[in-house]
């Protein structure tokens, strides 16, 4: 995990360290369970998807934290329609709306890391660091910093995003 944090600083202080703790027996039989499977596609992202909706609704929601579930994201992406600009999400969780507005790109055959800008919030450390993996296991970066969007604005954003006539996704001014 420590080499995998240097090479990819997106990720420093994100990757869990407890590893080392388990013993190989589990590692192997963890391996043998999931090498029979045939995942096509974005594999770890589907596989993170299911185990953050699955925590979410055990967990999360009890306590006044919410998971926006993939579908409601798909549907406020396909609306807004992120070709190209900054994205902020000022609530953004486990970064769900950063990996489907970059699936939007590459199906319009543009390179998402060219095209967008992720900026996002989240007050929770610990959805910080799920959704710093998120967006490495999806080959995406961004700046992504902890706070309560309600009263601090950490990248300087407000009043700095406007839909500008004639395009979908919401630029800079």
């Amino acid at each position: 995990m420590k080499g995998i944090a240097e090479t990819n600083p997106d990720v420093a202080g994100a990757l869990p360290q407890g590893y080392a703790g388990l013993p190989n027996e589990t590692l192997r039989e963890l391996l043998r369970l999931l090498s029979p499977l045939q995942i096509e596609g974005d594999a770890y992202g589907l596989i993170f998807e299911y185990f953050m909706g699955q925590f979410a609704a055990t967990f999360m929601q009890k306590g006044g934290e919410y998971f926006t579930p993939a579908s409601i994201v798909k549907l406020i992406v396909e609306v807004i329609e992120p070709y190209h600009g900054a994205i902020l999400d000022p609530a953004c969780g486990s970064g769900g709306m950063f990996v489907h507005s970059a699936e939007f790109v590459r199906r319009h055959h543009k390179a998402p890391e060219k095209e967008i800008g992720v900026f996002g919030v989240e007050k929770m450390a610990d959805t910080l660091r799920l959704c710093r993996l998120n967006l490495a296991v999806h080959g995406l970066s961004g700046d992504i910093r902890e706070a309560n969007s309600y009263y601090d604005d950490p990248h300087k954003l407000v009043g700095r995003f406007r839909l500008r006539h004639g395009q979908s996704a919401l630029q800079p001014t």
